[in-house]
């Protein structure tokens, strides 16, 4: 309703200033339109300001297996694209555009005969990013940066333990140590919480078993207190070991530090009932279980980023603006009266909008354009137009094949990390336009 009132203001405005500004003349007078129905061509260029009306963007990963997407995390340096310089604290922020009021021009050649004309208009319209921090009062390149991350950090974040532990069972061996490595040489105090070791000694004040990583589970009384299980316990009696073992030593020692054992399920000893008994991806659901209950919010966002970077990827894309340029051809009437000062319009188009989400990326679609406003002779030849419109690009609101850029300290397998994106998202604008035709 504001937005309404503002154009419609604008219109009565700019039209009383110019018939202000203007004798009236005789109606004898003879113009480039009333030419007693012969045609005549024109050219048109008008600033047409615009609201946005741009509804339901989401963007994702070419596969489909974005899980959440988070803003970069604005430090007021400059932007650096690394897994932990992301907010993983809010995932999905609204992502919203501002109005154009600047870089706003429409240009028209067109054909009239009598009242009716058809014209092709070309316009531009850009409408920026409006950031999740952003104070209006200053662009901010880290307010247009989003990461789009899948499964396994998702899951950390939000504390999902039983989805974290499904996806750790699809992992490879291979890959989970990769990231285990990173956490014990990045950051060793996550690494001494997960897969700790328990002290199974029945008399755990005074005595200690604590379980020995070793590629076979076989827990016996005395002090064999060997568990391929994370976070498993030595014997109930004994002298085992007297200091509990963590993931670095279930790497090496459990899964031979190559990820060839013992994930996602573990090992008993053959022929041995010692246990653990092994249970389907256990291992799995163990390390999943010490990545939500063991660490502290700040450790699961740095345990966030490093399963990004190492397992799964995740794909970067900067939205600084949608852009849109629009190629329509209008069928107008303009309402022809003698004695009036000026003359009504109403215009309907149809066309295409070439609409810009990342830069260096077009997609095209088909659009419908409504406009409608007042016009004034300002000579024969020349005639000064104010008005408002609404323009909405129609279809499925699917763009594709949007790049996207990797993470600088990326090590996750080839093909994990995808280089395209896909937005969807409907888009629509009104808006005014103030401007001239010359007609010839």
């Amino acid at each position: 309703m504001r937005k309404g009132k503002i154009i419609l203001g604008s219109v009565m405005m700019s039209m009383a200033i110019v018939m202000a500004g203007n004798d009236v003349r005789a109606h004898d007078d003879v113009s480039a339109l009333d030419t007693g129905g012969a045609g005549y061509f024109y050219v048109g260029l008008d600033y047409s300001p615009a609201f946005s009306k741009i509804r339901d963007f989401s963007i994702r990963e070419s596969n489909g297996e974005t899980k959440a997407v988070y803003p970069y995390l604005k430090d007021g340096k400059s932007v650096k694209l690394e897994s932990h310089k992301f907010d993983w604290n809010t995932p999905d922020p609204r992502i919203g555009f501002k109005d154009n009021m600047l870089v706003a021009m429409e240009g028209s050649v067109g054909y009239g005969i009598g009242g009716a004309r058809v014209e092709l208009e070309i316009g531009y319209e850009r409408f920026k990013t409006k950031g999740i921090r952003d104070s209006g009062s200053k662009e901010d390149g880290a307010d247009t940066v989003y990461l789009l991350a899948k499964e396994l950090a998702y899951d950390v974040v939000t504390g999902q333990t039983d989805n974290l532990a499904a996806a750790l069972a699809k992992t490879s061996g291979k890959d989970f140590v990769q990231f285990a490595k990173a956490v014990g040489v990045s950051h060793p105090t996550i690494d001494g919480k997960v897969c700790r070791t328990k002290n199974g000694h029945s008399t755990p004040t005074t005595l200690t078993a604590y379980g020995k990583y070793a590629v076979e589970s076989d827990v016996k009384t005395g002090n064999n207190n060997n568990v391929a299980l994370c976070g498993g316990a030595g014997s109930t009696d004994g002298t085992g070991s007297s200091s509990p073992q963590v993931l670095r030593d279930f790497i090496n020692a459990t899964m031979l530090g190559d990820g060839s054992k013992n994930w996602p399920t573990s090992t008993l000893k053959a022929g041995g009932s010692n246990g653990p008994t092994p249970v389907h991806n256990d291992n799995a659901k163990a390390v999943a279980k010490d990545l939500v209950q063991e660490l502290t919010p700040e450790e699961k966002t740095i345990v966030a980023g490093l399963l990004a970077k190492t397992i799964e990827g995740g794909e970067v894309v900067e939205i600084r603006a949608v852009s849109s340029t629009s190629v329509m051809v209008n069928a107008c009437y303009d309402l022809l009266s003698e004695g009036l000062g000026v003359v009504p319009y109403a215009c309907v188009g149809l066309g295409g909008n070439f609409v810009g989400v990342v830069d260096g990326h077009i997609t095209p679609k088909l659009a419908y354009r409504l406009k409608a406003g007042l016009s004034y002779q300002l000579s024969p030849e020349i005639s000064a137009f104010a008005g408002g419109f609404y323009h909405r690009v129609v279809g499925d609101g699917v763009y594709d094949d949007l790049p996207a850029q990797r993470l600088v300290d990326d090590t996750s397998p080839a093909g994990r990390t995808k280089d395209t994106a896909i937005a969807n998202f409907s888009m629509a604008y009104v808006g005014g336009e103030f401007g001239v035709r010359f007609a010839f």
